[in-house]
Parts: C-alpha cells; sequence; structure tokens
C-alpha cells in the first residue's frame, strides 16, 4: 500500500450500509456584548467566548447524548451534533443547545448574531483564540489571500457531514454537491452587512472564501478534479500538494511545517510512524467546499437566518441521501460542462437569480429544479424508513426565500427602508 491508497483508506474507513448511514451538523454562531461589541474571544474579566465553550460542555454533562463544542478563531461558538439517522434527531439536539445558549444570553445580557459574516467589524478589531495551530493559520492567511483574516474571525457557517456505503457513492455524492455548491451559496446567502455598511449583490462569504487560500479552498473543479471517475483517489492525490498550516510532534502539539501535507506524511509513511489520526489532521487542513474526511462534508453555504439553521442540511440531504433523487440530480449535473462550471462559480459571487447558468437556464431556475428535487428526496426517503417528513426543514425555508428573497437583499431592503444606522438596525 502505497501514501496514496492508505489516504484512500482512510477517507472509505466509515462506510455504512444504507440504512445505517447517518447524518451530522455544524453550526457556528459569534455573540456581543450589549453595546454590541464582540465578547472577548479568550478568557477576560468579562464574559468571553472562553467562558461561553466551557459553560455549553458542562451543561450537558448529564445528557445521554452528547454534542460537540468548540470556538473558531475568532470566538465563534460551534455546535456539533451527535451523528443521527433523521433531521428530527438532529433538531431535538439543536433545540436543546439553542434554549441553553439562549439563558445564558438572557443572563450575561449578550446578543447572537443574526448573520454569516460580521457585519461591523474588520478583522483587526477581533482577538484571535489563544491556540497555535490557529496562530499559524492566521500567519499564513495573510500571505495566501485577501481575506483570510476575515474568514477566521468575522464568518460562521453550517457543515453537514454525510455518511456514504461505497466509493462509488462518496465519489457520485462529491461530484453532485461540488457542481451544485455554487447554486447553495446563493440559495442560503445572509451576509447582508461587512464594515458597517451594506453587501449590495456581493455574495460576501462566498467571495471571501474564493480570497482566503486558493491552494486548499474553492471547489474540487479548481483542482482538476472534474468528474466523478476516482474522485478519492484524485483526492487523496491532491491532499499530498498542499501546503501544511501546521503538524504536530511526538507530544501532540501543533508546530509549523515547511513543506506539503504530502511530505509530512510521507516521512511518517516511510518510517512507519503514519497512523490515522496524521492523515485526519492533513484532511482537516483542506478547506473546500465539498471535501473528504471519513464522511463527505458539505460546507459551502452560509449560516441561515435563525430558526432555519437545519434548511441546508436538509437540502444536501434530500440530494444525496436518497439513492433515486441521487441519480437524477447526477443525471443533470453530469451534462454541464467545465465551462458551465465555472461559468456558474463566477456567477455566485454576485446575488443575481436572473444570471445565466448551464445550458442557457437561469441560475433561479436551477435553484427551483434543485429545490424540487431535494424536497421529493426528503419525501422518497422519509416514505421507505416511516419516519416523519424532513421536507419539513427545507420546506419552510423555500417558502420564505421565494416568497421574499435571497435573505441578504431582503434584510438590506428592510433595513434601506428603517432608515436606522445598521447598529441600531441590529
Amino acid at each position: 500500500m502505497n501514501l496514496t491508497e492508505r489516504i484512500e483508506s482512510v477517507i472509505l474507513s466509515n462506510l455504512q450500509p444504507p440504512e445505517q448511514r447517518k447524518i451530522g451538523v455544524e453550526c457556528e454562531c459569534f455573540f456581543y456584548d450589549k453595546n454590541l461589541t464582540r465578547i472577548p474571544v479568550n478568557s477576560a474579566e468579562s464574559y468571553s467566548a472562553t467562558d461561553l465553550l466551557k459553560e455549553m460542555i458542562s451543561l450537558q454533562s448529564n445528557d445521554e447524548i452528547k454534542s460537540g463544542y468548540s470556538l473558531e478563531p475568532g470566538g465563534q461558538l460551534e455546535w456539533a451534533s451527535s451523528p443521527m439517522k433523521s433531521l428530527h434527531e438532529i433538531n431535538i439536539g439543536y433545540k436543546k443547545h439553542k434554549e441553553r445558549v439562549l439563558k445564558i444570553v438572557k443572563r450575561e445580557n449578550l446578543k447572537m448574531a443574526k448573520y454569516s459574516l460580521e457585519p461591523l467589524y474588520e478583522p483587526s478589531d477581533i482577538a484571535l483564540i489563544d491556540n497555535e495551530k490557529y496562530r499559524l493559520m492566521d500567519k499564513m492567511f495573510i500571505k495566501t489571500g485577501e481575506l483570510g483574516q476575515w474568514m477566521m474571525r468575522n464568518t460562521s457557517s453550517i457543515q453537514i457531514n454525510i455518511d456514504f456505503s461505497s466509493k462509488e457513492e462518496a465519489e457520485k455524492m462529491a461530484y453532485i454537491a461540488d457542481c451544485v455548491s455554487p447554486l447553495a451559496s446563493i440559495l442560503f446567502a445572509n451576509s447582508p452587512f461587512w464594515k458597517g455598511t451594506v453587501a449590495g449583490e456581493n455574495n460576501l462569504r462566498y467571495q471571501i472564501w474564493n480570497n482566503t487560500d486558493s491552494s486548499r479552498c474553492g471547489d474540487l473543479v479548481d483542482h482538476g478534479i472534474t468528474n466523478k471517475n476516482e474522485i478519492v483517489r484524485k483526492y487523496a492525490q491532491y491532499v499530498q500538494t498542499v501546503p501544511a498550516i501546521f503538524v504536530e510532534d511526538v507530544n501532540g502539539d501543533a508546530i509549523k511545517y515547511r513543506g506539503t501535507l504530502g511530505s509530512w506524511l510521507g516521512e511518517l509513511f516511510d518510517n512507519k510512524q503514519l497512523t490515522d489520526r496524521h492523515i485526519q489532521i492533513a484532511l482537516h487542513q483542506i478547506f473546500t467546499n465539498v471535501r473528504f474526511k471519513n464522511v463527505l462534508e458539505v460546507r459551502g453555504s452560509d449560516r441561515p437566518p435563525a430558526n432555519f439553521e437545519l434548511a441546508p442540511a436538509a437540502f444536501w440531504v434530500g440530494l444525496l441521501h436518497e439513492n433515486r433523487t441521487q441519480d437524477e440530480i447526477y443525471n443533470l449535473v453530469e451534462k454541464w460542462t467545465i465551462v458551465d462550471r465555472n461559468k456558474l462559480k463566477l456567477s455566485a459571487h454576485t446575488l443575481d437569480l436572473t444570471q445565466t447558468g448551464p445550458n442557457n437556464i437561469s441560475i433561479g431556475e436551477w435553484i427551483k429544479t434543485i429545490c424540487g428535487l431535494s424536497l421529493n428526496g426528503l419525501v422518497k426517503r422519509n416514505r421507505k424508513d416511516g419516519k416523519n417528513n424532513e421536507s419539513v426543514f427545507l420546506k419552510d425555508y423555500l417558502n420564505v426565500f421565494f416568497e421574499q428573497g435571497i435573505p441578504s437583499l431582503f434584510i438590506q431592503k428592510i433595513f434601506n427602508e428603517s432608515r436606522k444606522s445598521i447598529k441600531d438596525f441590529i
């Protein structure tokens, strides 16, 4: 077994029978004090993001099923569900998480952010978490793009982790998700302000991620992975070409490394010291909108408005986890040319549903078509397993979307009509 095959084996180490496949959701949010100043990231005299993290972990100590909690570099609290078969089960965990957060928010006189992008402050206004791997990331992203520090400190997102049952399914799912991801970034765009001003039609969080580090961000198609054939192998090869942000020493501490992830893993492999953990450390340093760990992670959507947090999860589960729908959407997107896909990626920088997408069909029509497939996929999936229809998580969001428009643009419309300052409006 060579290094590429070893990386492949880790990606494919969690294959599940179709009826046992699970879903995981990760959702981020940042917080303000009563003066609309971001709360301190690290421990301070006032209530900090570090305090919030510790308290949230403590509050679930007696829970039978626990969520995962962590802090992002700018103090964003990340809630991660336990893997579940149903979105309804995930929703139970999310409701419990939200109830606890809101109690703390009320007690500490805090405010939860409504948007996926920090509307008021620049990265220089936000301290970095006291963590060596994030310090190394921060230093790297200053050099690799213009907006990497915005990504680290000033954005929040939602990620969906999806089990697959075979290498072939993993590759088909990854290909579909990579094709559709630019449309999803428009569908769930929720970044109406930045630097204390309106965003206009700019799809800002999408733009930020595309100007962070071209070697590890973007879409799979940007890295030469253009069809579903041997995606896992090509991905394992691609990972090896990416510069390492950090590696771990023998004590498990993050340290700087000047080579690629492949050169680090190769040294360990040659010395018979390579473990699955080392490979996962490398896989977690890839930030493409669709990436492999030992599940498929789809990560290109903004954090949606309050009460719609599970809408992106429902969207992707409906498309990817019901086999007939998976085939339907694949048969659509496989006809898209590389020119179509690159044009779609560029179009996703702008929140305009009238732009022309693949096959000269508007982006708005493509979103309607693909959302229809997703809703049908959720209905078919639930009919099969006899559970309550999960389509409600997407349908409620789409009712608002098609009535009011893209959240970023609708929020700006309400703001302009309010004649308030952005700070007063928030």
